[in-house]
């Protein structure tokens, strides 16, 4: 079931979520601008002990940015 709700997730759905969470965030532009880098992943993992759904960013060494 997890896998489903995490292939069913939208960008809109994420950022949505996140920004009701956290409240409005402020991003420069020139981050904002490269964050369409090819080298860079979005990361969607659930933990089913705290139900909740972690975001996270990958980089092209496999680390977590």
């Amino acid at each position: 079931m997890t896998e489903d709700v995490i292939q069913s997730m939208s960008l809109n759905k994420i950022l949505i979520s996140i920004l009701e969470e956290h409240g409005p965030l402020s991003v420069p532009t020139l981050k904002f601008l490269d964050a369409a880098s090819e080298d860079k992943e979005l990361v969607v993992e659930y933990d089913d002990e705290l139900l909740v759904f972690k975001f996270s960013v990958r980089g092209k060494e496999n680390e977590i940015v």
